[in-house]
């Protein structure tokens, strides 16, 4: 009997959690939106699925990461992100993606603290999550 095993089913290195500091220089909100399984496909994407609503931060000026762990949580979030950066680079910027049912609960030019922020993922997609977000200046 031969066994054949989908090498496609593979969750991403978690990372986190972690507490990152820095100003949100963009941000995008994004309604939640009902992704449709594909049958046959193991992990998330084999199932019909709800991406909840949240932002794309990019978040400048930060601190509370290593340039690797920075480089890695944003590629998570958006494979192009970081064109140009090798995993030595400091980018010049982190992507969070923030769940938040409230398109104006952050804006650009706010310094915030997300506390135990956590990557994870597989084939079918990225999630985060995150304990608090506590603004700091504005």
């Amino acid at each position: 009997m031969v066994m054949v095993m989908n090498t496609l089913a593979s969750p991403i290195r978690p990372v986190g959690p972690v507490d990152v500091t820095g100003w949100v220089s963009e941000i995008t909100w994004v309604p939640e939106q009902k992704v449709k399984g594909r049958p046959g496909m193991s992990g998330s994407l084999g199932h019909d699925r709800i991406n909840p609503a949240h932002f794309l931060v990019h978040l400048t000026d930060y601190d509370g990461v290593t340039v690797k762990t920075a480089v890695m949580m944003t590629r998570y979030i958006d494979q192009a992100a970081l064109k140009s950066k090798g995993p030595k680079d400091r980018p010049s910027f982190i992507l969070l993606k923030i769940n938040h049912n409230d398109q104006n609960y952050l804006k650009t030019d706010l310094k915030i603290r997300v506390v135990g922020y956590t990557v994870r993922g597989d084939e079918g997609g990225t999630w985060t999550s995150y304990k608090a977000i506590e603004i700091l200046d504005h």
